[in-house]
């Protein structure tokens, strides 16, 4: 335990919240949250309280959970940013650090950095490039972006691929933080069987179902392999064109399960898939290839840098193209590699997204912020 980080507050704010509910990042914000905790450090999360009505605060091992109302059942960009003014305005008066993960509500900052509080921004990818937003939207989402540099005493990468486009773009030096993700033993595998699949008899596709993660590409190029096994698809179903395109493929082979948010049954998922399939394009490090890593997968993942960087030679990567994908899994069905690559995938977990790496990495920087320790240099400091 660190003792100079007893009376440091720090507020985490921009996630839904824990306990992790809703995917990967969430699981990544209540690993950070809960291990600072037990370091000595005061530590807050927000969290989303459906209705106007305030929920009491609570506590989650160790960590002190601050709820904020979102109003409808349908998070849109107006709630959103709703959420986030009203946890940072609340933060701004309660802590020493504020850390914001994504920066949709970077605007919102503005408020704490002039009271010269500690302001620190995970930029979680440049979400001006995602295909699921229309024009208009992603040149606000660019300006956003822009001004992060101007708001946040520091910029926060978890990918280093990301931090040379923040460079390049944004004209600062980010921070690099690794995600980190907690490894979890699979449960009992007769739960497959509610799915109606079989342990190694399917393939498994875990994401929001949104074009950049090119869910379609991977049902087309899985329809064209002749394979007895299975797809089955983990995410919400929505109600959006995309999803509702998707699920006029679904057939026999090809499942879509809905969201899954027990992280023990994900993890049994992945323990028990013949190979998982990572269609992400954009982002840095996603925590979901991140936990595939950590479950000895064998991985199927599109061929961009951020994968790579995360995946190494780890995975079997394919392009954007469904033809090549159908190449790929014909391929990794008549390989003798699977041993190797399941070796591979837990080496370079152990090596880099730890819990534990993720941690020393978030307390040597905090500390740093503190002047009570040495860190990275961050030239966007102001």
């Amino acid at each position: 335990m660190i003792k100079e980080s007893k009376r440091l507050r720090i507020a985490i704010l921009g996630s839904r919240g824990i306990p992790a509910r809703y995917g990967g990042y969430e699981t990544v914000v209540q690993e950070l949250s809960t291990g600072l905790a037990r370091e000595g450090f005061e530590v807050y999360v927000s969290c989303e309280s459906r209705g106007l009505k305030m929920k009491p605060f609570g506590t989650y091992k160790g960590v002190r959970l601050i709820y904020f109302p979102v109003i409808s059942a349908i998070r849109n960009i107006s709630e959103v940013l709703t959420y986030d003014a009203l946890s940072v305005f609340w933060a701004t008066f309660k802590v020493d650090i504020i850390y914001m993960v994504g920066q949709a509500s970077i605007l919102t900052l503005i408020f704490p950095r002039l009271l010269r509080k500690k302001v620190v921004v995970n930029v979680d990818g440049l979400e001006s490039s995602r295909r699921q937003f229309n024009p208009l939207l992603r040149f606000l989402i660019r300006f956003v972006e822009t001004v992060a540099k101007k708001i946040a005493n520091y910029i926060v990468v978890d990918s280093y691929a990301m931090g040379a486009i923040c460079s390049r773009i944004l004209n600062v030096t980010p921070v690099y933080i690794p995600n980190g993700i907690r490894e979890i033993k699979p449960l009992d595998n007769e739960m497959l069987r509610s799915f109606n699949i079989k342990k190694g008899e399917y393939y498994l596709v875990i994401a929001r179902l949104i074009p950049d993660n090119n869910i379609d590409l991977i049902i087309e190029g899985f329809s064209g392999v002749n394979s007895r096994k299975k797809l089955a698809i983990v995410g919400p179903l929505d109600k959006s064109r995309y999803v509702r395109s998707l699920l006029s493929r679904k057939n026999e082979k090809i499942l879509f399960l809905g969201g899954i948010y027990d992280q023990r049954l994900q993890r049994t998922l992945r323990h028990n898939c013949f190979a998982y399939v990572h269609g992400h394009e954009k982002g840095g490090t996603n925590p979901s290839l991140v936990e595939a890593l950590s479950c000895r997968s064998v991985i199927l993942a599109l061929d961009v840098v951020f994968n790579r960087e995360v995946a190494e030679k780890s995975a079997l990567y394919f392009k954007k193209d469904p033809g090549d994908l159908k190449k790929k899994i014909e391929l990794l069905e008549g390989s003798l590699e699977r041993t190797r690559l399941m070796k591979d995938a837990y080496t370079v977990y152990k090596r880099k997204y730890t819990v534990e790496i993720m941690l020393d990495a978030f307390t040597r920087f905090i500390m740093g912020i503190e002047g009570t320790r040495s860190t990275s240099k961050c030239p966007n400091e102001k």
